[in-house]
């Protein structure tokens, strides 16, 4: 398979014509490293390189060019752009291929891996398909649980650039210049404001406004998610901790990633609140279902360990994942957030609102309390009141805000 250098010459060459591009990524190369060992690491990289070998000789003809990428990243490019369909089914196929056991029979090795698919587009560059795959590949990262996505094509894109795009996130993460956005939540029966989710975003000099994707996809190649993470908390936390009496009743929630659940997770995620100054009681923990995937025992210990000091658990992005039940059974929770790409339903008709109709009855009759995400249309509200959802975020009461503007809006409502 051709390397890094290659792909960079590829780039630049002038285009010959309509393509269309496949970029896996290996999502849990860093956690493999580190519990496993650089060297399965290795062997993971070199087995699945094996698989896109074979998958491009059993599943796509004619393909013109594939590599290796630097990191955990694999190129392959088809020649036409008109196989529709066929390629979602085919990198559905590739997927399938790469999450199959990859270990030896004494030492079975599972990745989870992510594709992106980009269709070129009349008068886009090499760089600019890849800049669209690359996007394509960091939405996917963060999407939690969709393992491919289809890069834009109403427009052509261009990403960063990668090496000024990591130098600008360690320098703002070095520099503590990551800021916080505020999502505010509100319950569904009356409309009060009962908290806020902590979201990232860089905001750089030239780059402009960096995606959280764009941003964790970095962190990633610059092996700093847990550190990109844990500045995130901690900020995110600083500033709850700094909002007046009045705002006493409000909760934080904080995002947790698969490479933070340590021995000693707990334990630190509490030395932050003490030192901040900020109750347990007042922090909701959001966990995606992938967070757990590699050691349920220890996430479970973890949970239970900041459930015991006040905090509460929610499940995340729920319905996107394949170990839903799983964790609704083992784990100590309090709430379980709908996938925003799920609220829609619940306003439609049929099998959709039927399915998630099922899952907030499951939900209630388990005792756990209810969060829609991504609520964008008065319909949809008045739906999740009639099933009994608990609480909501979204555009229809607000964006993200700063922290100034949360605390503005927070005093008008209290």
């Amino acid at each position: 398979m051709r390397r890094a250098r290659d792909a960079r010459e590829w780039m630049s060459a002038a285009s010959d014509g309509p393509a269309t591009m496949l970029l896996l990524g290996i999502k849990d190369l860093k956690q493999i490293n580190e519990h496993m060992g650089r060297s399965v690491g290795d062997k993971a990289i070199r087995r699945v390189g094996e698989q896109l070998r074979a998958f491009a000789a059993q599943q796509l003809s004619p393909v013109s060019f594939m590599a290796r990428m630097p990191g955990r990243e694999f190129m392959l490019v088809v020649k036409g752009n008109d196989v529709g369909r066929h390629t979602e089914l085919a990198a559905q196929k590739l997927l399938e291929m790469v999450s199959s056991n990859l270990g030896d029979a004494d030492a079975p090795l599972h990745v989870s891996a992510r594709v992106a698919i980009a269709l070129s587009q009349p008068g886009e560059s090499r760089q600019q398909l890849v800049s669209r795959a690359t996007q394509a590949l960091a939405d996917a990262y963060e999407r939690k649980g969709q393992r491919f996505v289809i890069a834009d094509s109403s427009k052509i894109a261009v990403s960063p650039d990668r090496a000024k795009l990591d130098a600008a996130m360690r320098s703002a993460l070095a520099q503590r210049q990551i800021a916080i956005v505020l999502q505010p939540q509100f319950e569904v029966a009356t409309g009060k404001l009962v908290g806020a989710e902590a979201l990232a975003r860089l905001v750089h000099p030239v780059l402009g406004e960096v995606s959280a994707g764009d941003l964790f996809a970095s962190a990633d190649r610059c092996d700093l998610r847990e550190e990109l993470s844990y500045h995130i908390q901690q900020e995110a936390i600083a500033i709850a901790a700094k909002w007046p009496a009045a705002f006493g009743h409000l909760r934080l929630a904080v995002n947790l990633g698969a490479e933070e659940m340590t021995d000693h997770y707990g334990a630190r995620l509490l030395q932050s609140l003490t030192d901040a100054g900020f109750p347990p009681n007042r922090l909701t923990l959001e966990l995606t279902e992938e967070s757990l995937v590699r050691d349920l025992q220890l996430a479970a210990g973890q949970l239970e360990l900041l459930r015991s000091k006040g905090v509460r658990i929610a499940v995340d992005d729920f319905g996107t994942g394949y170990s839903s039940l799983a964790y609704l059974k083992a784990l100590p929770l309090d709430y379980l957030k709908i996938d925003k790409g799920m609220t829609p339903d619940i306003a439609g008709n049929g099998k959709d609102r039927i399915i998630l109709r099922a899952i907030i009855a499951m939900t209630k009759a388990l005792g756990l309390l209810i969060i829609a995400e991504g609520v964008e249309k008065p319909e949809e509200l008045e739906m999740l009141k009639i099933e009994g959802c608990d609480y909501f975020q979204g555009f229809l009461r607000a964006p993200p805000l700063t922290p100034q503007e949360f605390a503005a809006m927070a005093r008008d409502l209290v």
